[in-house]
């Protein structure tokens, strides 16, 4: 029996789903023509829920929050004696906006 690849006739394949949500793949037909298809992630299509806004607007807030602590000096050299002392976070970054999540969740049941 013949092995048959269904990825031989696929030239390339190109696109994003943040923005626009199309990927544009370019399809080589056996008579050498090329054909362009447009897909659509069928999920990504929807409107965001009202959760989904929820939590975009908690980890904006979030964000906002590790930009002003470390905008501060005082609270950055204490957040980085935190941080050398741990090694989940890679960064100084990570580790505030993770430290400073886990606390609204612990105080927002």
């Amino acid at each position: 029996m013949a092995f048959i690849s269904p990825m031989t006739h696929i030239d390339s394949m190109m696109g994003k789903y943040a923005k626009s949500d199309q990927v544009y793949t370019k399809v080589r037909k056996f008579d050498e023509q090329t054909i362009g298809v447009r897909l659509k992630h069928p999920v990504t299509n929807n409107p965001p829920s009202a959760a989904q806004l929820t939590a975009q607007e908690k980890f904006k807030t979030i964000f906002t929050q590790v930009q002003t602590a470390l905008a501060d000096s005082e609270q950055k050299a204490a957040l980085r004696k935190e941080w050398q002392q741990q090694h989940k976070c890679k960064t100084l970054q990570g580790y505030t906006f993770r430290k400073l999540y886990l606390q609204s969740l612990t105080s927002n049941p």
